[in-house]
Formats: structure tokens, sequence, C-alpha cells
């Protein structure tokens, strides 16, 4: 996937949401990833998947969502 251009997503979660999603993406990892893209691109779904769920683990753990 080509890295055209930068976008913000505002979003507004109740405290419940937030912090289950924190445990989703938490939990979400390579092999998850690696089953859920696309086969045959050379691996850059999977990875586009990987670096948008670790900035959405770094933006819910800036808001106080970071689950140990």
């Amino acid at each position: 996937m080509a890295d055209s251009e930068i976008i913000t997503i505002p979003l507004r979660l109740p405290r419940d949401e937030a912090a289950a999603l924190a445990q989703l993406v938490k939990r979400f990892g390579y092999d998850d990833a690696e089953r859920l893209s696309a086969r045959h691109d050379g691996g850059a779904e999977r990875d586009a998947m990987l670096n948008g769920m670790g900035k959405l683990q770094s933006a819910l753990a800036c808001a106080g969502y970071a689950p140990r």
C-alpha cells in the first residue's frame, strides 16, 4: 500500500469501549495480521495493519488506556 498522505481520524469513545479497544490492540499480533491480510502483496497490507495498530495503541495509551 502506498503511503500517499497522512490523515487524521477524530474518534470519541465511551470509557468502556476505549478500554476494550486497548485490550484488543494489545492482543492483536503478527499472526492475526497475517491471517487477515491480502495474500499476494508481499506482506504490505499485513505490515500496514501492524503499523496502524501500533499507532492506535500509542494514541490509546496517551489517552490513559494502556493495558498491562
